[in-house]
């Protein structure tokens, strides 16, 4: 192929590729999801939260804070989000046959890898536009200062976000074209990776003791804004305060000033598009371990010489049908819903696969989580013991849909009443059993009020699972919003999404009720989603 119908033909899949996408439920409840984040990027004064704090102060809501705001809000947790989105392409190609019908083609696996690349990366550069969209449209609504300037929020959104972005994207293809990455190894990899570096960003550009930022070519592009800030205000005041800290709570704070924005030299530029020629090297290095759909490289070894190949059987002969064949109807008894066997078959199915590794670990948890007093060590284990079931609850709601089993399901009687409720029932199995530690030691300790907010998280995460899981098909939406609320809530202890009820803070706030209420929701939606799909 030349190089113009290379380029033609790697154009062409990006878009087919894209147009696909957009036109799933997941990727509306992203773009959603991205819009809520928005709106709560920029809270109103009063409610108890900052997204930036620099010192005792903040910016007034122009459009060059609110184009950190965003910025910082992209740049640091979009790529963990959209990871989860876009890495999925190149299995569903394997998965719907369509990439044996590209590997006929003459596309190479460059030109391929490329493509799911550029994919990816424009869909995240839509979620990306829909966020700028709406901080235009929270600087108005927050109105401190109506007066929009493009040019210092735009820069700021995309440069800080768009080559992290990019990373996810290439990761994204990466992972799924090598083998020992792919599905779960893979997710929870990137997941420890995005952790370490952000750790990394944070604790190389923050000095403890002054909490000034020392400004460097970090991938986030959070270091110089955050440093521009605070050379401001102790340019104004030397013996200023200027600790930043991101999504900080307490008592408001009164004291603000106004920053103009950070100026994008050259050199600042540059140091951003070298993230992105990373981004595009890590894309192509995609191609060596991508198989290009060859169905002989993913075949068994084959058996050692001497044992003889098992014969073929012979094929089954009988006399031929003839005349009208009558179907014996079910009995009112054979009609009735075996409902143990049914949940028993879903747990089954959901533990189908893991290996005695993935029990050995689930188990050294729990002894930890239970044996260890040490309260420096418990919240990690804590929040270990709520990641591990990440590959089980995954795949719920989103089974049928995975395995084409979907036609066998759903023409059992009333399918969304009687095998719906037994999937959720099993996942709440699973996370009481795998977090058996964290509980028990809650209700050796006496802390009933801990406990009952830990059950409440119990039933929620598989309800959320589930919810997802039907209305889109896949297990993605779940795995990045459940990473996302895992990180803030059982990690970074925001009391509003501690859904495993161990926050004094979120108790207070009777988040433990509100997760009852969110389950018996997600519930409900995910029989509507199962209802609308049965046959009628």
């Amino acid at each position: 192929m030349s190089a113009t119908s290379t380029t033609r033909a790697l154009l062409h899949i990006a878009r087919a590729d894209l147009l696909e996408r957009i036109r799933r439920y997941s990727f509306l409840i992203v773009v959603i999801s991205a819009g809520f984040a928005g709106f709560l990027a920029v809270p109103e004064v009063g409610t108890g939260y900052r997204v930036l704090q620099v010192g005792s102060q903040r910016g007034i809501y122009n459009s060059a804070w609110i184009g950190l705001m965003f910025g910082l809000i992209a740049a640091l947790h979009l790529p963990l989000a959209g990871f989860y989105l876009v890495n999925n392409s190149v299995e569903r190609d394997r998965r719907t046959g369509v990439g044996e019908i590209l590997a006929t083609t003459p596309i190479s696996k460059l030109a391929y890898v490329l493509a799911k690349w550029v994919s990816n990366l424009a869909v995240l550069a839509l979620i990306l536009a829909i966020m700028t969209a709406m901080a235009v449209a929270m600087q108005l609504v927050r109105a401190e200062d109506t007066t929009v300037r493009l040019g210092a929020l735009v820069p700021t959104i995309w440069l800080m976000a768009f080559p992290g972005l990019a990373l996810a994207a290439a990761l994204a293809v990466l992972f799924e074209c090598t083998p020992l990455l792919r599905g779960n190894r893979g997710n929870v990899l990137f997941l420890f990776l995005w952790l370490f570096a952000l750790g990394a960003v944070l604790g190389g550009s923050i000095d403890e003791g002054t909490g000034a930022v020392r400004p460097w070519a970090d991938p986030h592009s959070f270091s110089r804004p955050v440093a521009s800030i605070q050379q401001q205000l102790l340019s104004a005041d030397p013996e200023v305060g200027v600790s930043s800290g991101l999504i900080m709570t307490g008592p408001d704070i009164e004291r603000t000033f106004v920053w103009q924005g950070f100026v994008w030299r050259w050199a600042a530029i540059l140091e951003r598009m070298l993230w992105l020629g990373l981004a595009f090297l890590l894309a192509l290095a995609a191609a060596l371990p991508f198989d290009r759909f060859d169905p002989a490289r993913r075949q068994r070894k084959p058996e050692k010489t001497g044992r003889q190949a098992s014969p073929e059987p012979a094929p089954v002969t009988g006399p031929a049908l003839t005349g009208s064949t009558r179907l014996t109807p079910l009995t009112s008894s054979a009609r009735r819903s075996r409902y143990p066997g049914v949940l028993l078959a879903e747990l089954k199915l959901m533990l189908k696969g893991q290996n005695w590794l993935w029990y050995l670990g689930a188990i050294g948890l729990n002894v930890a989580c239970l044996f260890n007093p040490s309260p420096a060590v418990q919240p990690y284990l804590l929040a270990a013991v709520w990641l591990w079931p990440l590959a089980v609850w995954s795949q719920m709601g989103a089974r049928e849909r995975r395995f084409n089993t979907g036609q066998m399901v759903l023409s059992a009687p009333r399918p969304a009443v009687r095998q719906l409720p037994a999937t959720w029932l099993a996942g709440v199995i699973v996370a009481i059993v795998l977090s058996s530690g964290g509980w028990l030691r809650l209700a050796l300790a006496g802390d009933t009020t801990s406990l009952l907010g830990w059950f409440s998280g119990a039933l929620f995460v598989p309800a959320l699972a589930l919810a997802l899981g039907v209305w889109t098909g896949t297990s993605r939406a779940f795995e990045a919003s459940y990473l996302f609320l895992w990180y803030l809530g059982a990690v970074e202890g925001v009391p509003a999404l501690d859904y495993t009820g161990a926050l004094a803070a979120g108790q207070a706030m009777g988040t433990p009720i509100v997760y009852l209420a969110l389950t018996a929701g997600l519930v409900a939606v995910a029989m509507i989603g199962r209802w609308r799909r049965s046959p009628a």
